[in-house]
């Protein structure tokens, strides 16, 4: 049964839970200066229990809490799983950040006199398109008098767009927070085998043992969502396990999938005929690679693929899916698809 949202977005969040993910993701991605202020040593989560009333459900949010030189600073995660960028993320990150204070002066039992810790606001991005929103509340803000100027609000907070960073910035390094990135760009199930090689390299079997089941758990509701291989991966235990299962299943696993989805289209045409069966079986299995790489499917294209007959086509279509670095990408292949079709007539 496919994952739900919430369950893929469950799987990314428990990834940083983990100190030494969190660490990973600041030394690569956070400006040098922001993170030489901080003893990464001395993460550690801000406790659950500390929350106010009044706080309202925040699913994708994570607080860490770092020692400075002189004070501590509060490392507030969001992590965006959206298709597009929200316009106004820089007002919720100004709500979140004033709870959080709300938080931290009933958990540290803060008095009058006291002064409040910093924030550093980060937005963990995986959608398709590029990010456009303001990082700053100030872009948000009406034109106004400079009178006004001091009694507005400012907030800034760092992005980390993981779909737009450079192919050279990722390439050759082997740290938790890159490989997260290169696994969401791998190509096939021979490049992941490579990835998870690299992972086995830093995370022993004999150490880490959380942070092996949350990549577990993260590879089987993102990397394979909606394959039968989210399924057998989830009984793996360590990271040395998924890929020796991986490297086993690897030779048979393309053919196989499509073999099972075009038995499921069979089976759903048998009415109309074997060979439109067979055709809405590959239509089943590329529908579902999409989702799994692209999330949400414009529909525009998902009645492209709905109207197209011929079975070869839709064959080739599955394939190129890992391949394409982007949904613009594979719209461009269908064109093109579409074109050749229509010159055939």
């Amino acid at each position: 049964m496919p994952k739900s949202p919430y369950q893929h977005d469950a799987a990314y969040k428990n990834l940083f839970t983990d100190p030494e993910m969190v660490a990973s993701l600041l030394r690569r991605f956070v400006p040098a200066d922001i993170v030489a202020e901080m003893d990464l040593s001395s993460l550690e989560p801000f406790p659950s229990e500390h929350v106010t009333e009044d706080r309202r459900e925040r699913r994708n949010d994570i607080v860490w809490r770092v020692r400075l030189k002189d004070s501590f600073c509060y490392l507030l995660f969001l992590l965006e799983f959206q298709s597009r960028e929200d316009w106004w993320m820089a007002v919720r990150i100004l709500a979140y950040t004033a709870l959080l204070w709300q938080d931290v002066i009933k958990a540290d039992k803060l008095r009058t006199g006291d002064r409040l810790p910093p924030v550093f606001p980060l937005v963990l991005y995986n959608g398709g398109k590029t990010w456009k929103a303001p990082t700053d509340l100030r872009e948000l803000l009406l034109p106004h008098r400079k009178s006004l100027e001091n009694y507005q609000p400012r907030q800034q907070y760092f992005l980390l767009d993981a779909g737009r960073v450079p192919e050279e910035t990722l390439a050759g390094n082997s740290d938790l927070a890159t490989l997260l990135i290169r696994f969401e760009r791998a190509q096939n199930i021979e490049e992941i085998i490579q990835l998870l090689t690299e992972l086995c390299m830093i995370l022993p079997s004999s150490e880490r043992l959380h942070l092996h089941r949350a990549f577990i758990s993260w590879l089987g509701s993102n990397v394979f969502r909606r394959t039968e291989i989210s399924e057998d991966i989830l009984h793996c235990n360590t990271i040395q396990e998924a890929r020796f299962m991986l490297s086993d299943i690897a030779p048979h696993w393309e053919q196989n999938f499509m073999e099972k989805g075009i038995a499921k289209g069979i089976s759903i045409g048998k009415q109309e005929g074997i060979s439109i069966g067979r055709n809405e079986g590959v239509k089943s299995v590329l529908h579902d690679l999409l989702q799994n790489r692209f999330n949400a499917l414009p529909r525009d294209m998902c009645a492209s693929i709905a109207n197209m007959t011929d079975t070869d086509t839709l064959r080739m279509l599955t394939r190129e899916v890992y391949k394409v670095d982007s949904l613009e990408a594979f719209r461009s292949l269908l064109m093109q698809a579409n074109i050749s079709k229509n010159e055939r007539k």
